[in-house]
Parts: C-alpha cells; sequence; structure tokens
C-alpha cells in the first residue's frame, strides 16, 4: 500500500528516502596501472594477454542522489490543495496553513527566513493539523461528498493521475480494519491524499 495514511507518510523518509553512494561501492578507483609496472619501472614478466589501454576517459562514476525526497514550494502545495477542490488560495480552509507558514517550509527573507524543504515529523505533524480545516470544508465536502468512495477522483484531482485498483482496495480495507467511523474514515481520506510523497514531494 503506497503512501495513504498519514502514518505512512509520516514513515516514508525513512522507508522510500534515497540512498547514498556510487555503484558498487564508495572506493576510490585504484591505480590501473599499479599491478602492471614494478621495481620503479622496471617491466615484469610478460603477459600472454595485452593490457587494456589506459588512456580512454571512462567518464565519473555512476552516482546515485544522495539527498533526501525534497518538498515542493509552500506556496505550491496550497495551490495545489486549492486546485484539487476548486477553491481560490485565499479561501479561510488555509487560514491555518497561512498562519504556519514559515513553520511548513515556508520563506520570508526580509526577515532572514529561507525555504526550507526538509520533511521531518514535526512538519509532518504541522502539515497535518493545517489540512484538519481543509479536509472538514464544506467545500472539500461538496466536491467529495463521500471518502473514502471519492478517492480516485480526489486522487486524480490531486496527484494527477488515478490510483491503482490495488492501493484503492488495500486503503478501504486498512479503513474497515481499523474500525473507523465515517467522519475519521473521511478525514483520514483526505489528509493521507494531501500528506502522501506523490503529492508533496518534487
Amino acid at each position: 500500500m503506497k503512501y495513504l495514511f498519514p502514518l505512512c507518510a509520516l514513515l516514508s523518509v525513512a522507508c522510500t528516502g534515497i540512498l547514498d553512494g556510487r555503484s558498487g561501492s564508495d572506493q576510490k578507483p585504484g591505480n590501473p596501472s599499479s599491478n602492471q609496472q614494478t621495481n620503479n619501472g622496471s617491466a615484469g614478466t610478460a603477459s600472454s594477454t595485452p593490457s587494456q589501454p589506459t588512456d580512454v576517459n571512462a567518464g565519473p562514476p555512476f552516482k546515485v542522489r544522495n539527498t533526501e525526497p525534497e518538498l515542493i514550494p509552500f506556496e505550491m502545495r496550497v495551490r495545489r490543495i486549492a486546485a484539487a477542490i476548486g477553491v481560490q488560495t485565499d479561501n479561510p480552509m488555509f487560514a491555518t496553513m497561512t498562519k504556519n507558514a514559515l513553520k511548513l517550509g515556508d520563506y520570508d527573507y526580509a526577515n532572514g527566513a529561507l525555504p526550507d524543504s526538509s520533511w521531518n515529523a514535526n512538519r509532518i505533524a504541522a502539515w497535518i493539523d493545517a489540512l484538519k480545516p481543509v479536509c472538514a470544508s464544506p467545500e472539500m465536502k461538496a466536491k467529495y461528498p463521500a471518502l473514502p468512495d471519492n478517492l480516485p477522483q480526489l486522487v486524480r484531482a490531486a496527484w494527477g493521475h488515478l490510483p491503482s485498483d490495488q492501493d484503492t482496495a488495500d486503503f478501504k480495507d486498512a479503513l474497515a480494519a481499523s474500525g473507523a467511523d465515517a467522519t475519521i474514515a473521511y478525514e483520514s481520506t483526505c489528509m493521507a491524499v494531501f500528506t502522501a510523497a506523490e503529492f508533496v514531494y518534487r
């Protein structure tokens, strides 16, 4: 099940973080001629196999990104939520987000606050708190009256593509197993979609 509950989103950096390092190992390549020449340059025993040319530029080694996934900018996250629900970004549902914008990664250069794209437990918790009025808003409930039944429509609007049938089934099964009532199920579904890595990461 992929990035569905807020709890899964809380753990997503640890579970889906991008690994450091190069292909193979982090050790520097050895000297290709170290085994070909000994005794201050005197030739050793001739090899029956011709040596490989040493003047070929192999280019830099393959390298995996060594940074954590980055949040999309705060204002873009708000615009994407607004677009998914069909409201303007100055709607009162965003008051808590706007009030806590710096805590949620926004910037204020005039006061020395730089953009912060890290996604940690404190920021996830603040983001979930800021989503509560969004998920409880009349506009949200008018657009998506039944969650998780309207999950495919919400995911398509928020993520840009439909969830897989398996994701949808897993989500509904997990909600059923939790015994959550309709109100909690609705809020959990809303928060999960807008907290998922699919939504918040670049």
